[in-house]
């Protein structure tokens, strides 16, 4: 490894950060086409909700014809819950990796339901410390689930699904990231806990995420070199390694073409975070189709190599408000919609995703955006012209009937 560069940077690497780019979102007053729907008062509604169909169920969502533009709060209330009854089959043949959170539990079930339908479920449970000189330590055992992991493995044995887990570079000082860069042998002793940990727990490698945490605090060669060290150790344990890579903002990149030509031979796939596109604090889309597409060209313009690249997908939303608002998931959408169930949501063409506005109980106004299968099916058939894989973020926070659509 190349360290001859590494005293220029001594100062960056103690206050590295993540770079925070403007991105363009769409204004209220520009959201689409069509004629703005009236904003819908949350109050008792008027209409009585028909009982939710649940479980598995004989025709998918694509013969009952519910990918469509015209969706309303009424049908997904009905349908949310509900999923074809063949839970193995699939329909998206690219690289499917699933996320899945402690914090949201469903994505267990989800994982060994449709586990045939993902590639890689990567359970969000582990960190790996510096504890000192050549001491490394991975942390989060204690969310591991040996039993859950061979349900999942049970549930895609005909697709080979494999587990995963994300590790993230948790608590580390710009002093320690100093450390491993300056010395071989501290790259060796965190190899050496890495690999001990996944065969440990008979992982079938990791997800990385430390990328975003380095970029633009560290040159990119040596933080490409740093990766290499790793990767490499894991391919000759047969291991396999994912990469967590972070989206284009505006015209900059923190994660190039040059970057994925020198990591591609040596990444199980590299997982792209295109979602986030909006924020409290510029209200718009999650992830504008358009903004999707231009990320992923942009790393390569090789079709053939893009099956490497898994396009982030949320299946998750937000709530915003003019005091901010923020994230919801399945539960929560699903609260708001059966207040206002006479609701029609509105599809904007320019970004692929539906939203709609309404008023709390304190007069309150809210605009939503959040995933529906219509939405899904866009971007899973610009995966497909991409020829790229998927990373969903995640799936405890989905609808069930989203499931049919992979």
């Amino acid at each position: 490894m190349n360290f001859s560069r590494i005293n220029l940077v001594l100062a960056l690497i103690f206050s590295l950060t993540i770079p925070n780019y403007a991105s363009q979102t769409l204004s209220p007053k520009n959201r689409g086409a069509k004629k703005k729907q009236e904003d819908k008062p949350l109050e008792k509604p008027k209409m009585k909700l028909p009982k939710p169909k649940s479980g598995p169920q004989k025709y998918s969502v694509f013969d009952k014809k519910f990918v469509s533009e015209e969706a309303t709060a009424l049908d997904i209330l009905t349908n949310y819950q509900a999923f074809h009854t063949e839970v193995d089959d699939y329909n998206f043949n690219g690289l499917v990796l699933g996320y899945v959170t402690p914090w949201n539990n469903h994505g267990y079930d989800v994982a060994k339901i449709f586990g045939n339908k993902f590639n890689f479920i990567s359970p969000v449970w582990l960190q790996v410390r510096r504890r000192g000189p050549l001491d490394y330590d991975v942390t989060g055992i204690h969310d591991i689930d040996k039993q859950w992991v061979i349900n999942v493995r049970n549930a895609g044995r005909e697709r080979n699904t494999k587990v995963v887990p994300r590790i993230l570079f948790d608590s580390w000082t710009g002093e320690d990231y100093r450390a491993l860069f300056k010395n071989s042998e501290e790259i060796s002793a965190l190899n050496e806990i890495l690999v001990k940990s996944c065969k440990q727990y008979r992982f079938d490698g990791y997800v990385f995420e430390v990328w975003s945490q380095l970029a633009g605090g560290v040159p990119s060669d040596i933080l490409v070199n740093f990766i290499l060290s790793i990767s490499n150790k894991f391919a000759s344990e047969g291991l396999d390694f994912i990469l967590v890579v972070p989206p284009k903002r505006g015209e900059s990149s923190v994660f190039s073409e040059q970057q994925f030509d020198a990591l591609y031979d040596y990444v199980t796939a590299f997982s792209l975070m295109t979602y986030d596109y909006s924020s409290p604090q510029m209200p718009g889309p999650n992830a504008p189709i358009g903004w999707i597409e231009d990320t992923i060209t942009s790393i390569t313009s090789n079709i053939t190599r893009r099956s490497k690249i898994l396009m982030g997908l949320n299946f998750y939303g937000n709530d915003y408000t003019d005091g901010g608002g923020g994230s919801i998931v399945g539960h929560d959408y699903i609260k708001i919609l059966k207040k206002v169930p006479d609701l029609t949501l509105i599809y904007n063409q320019e970004v692929g995703e539906h939203y709609f506005e309404y008023k709390d109980e304190n007069n309150v106004k809210h605009l939503v955006f959040y995933p529906t299968l219509y939405s899904i099916f866009a971007r899973l058939d610009l995966a497909y012209k991409l020829n790229v894989g998927l990373s969903i973020w995640e799936i405890g926070q989905g609808l069930d009937y989203f499931y049919d659509l992979l």
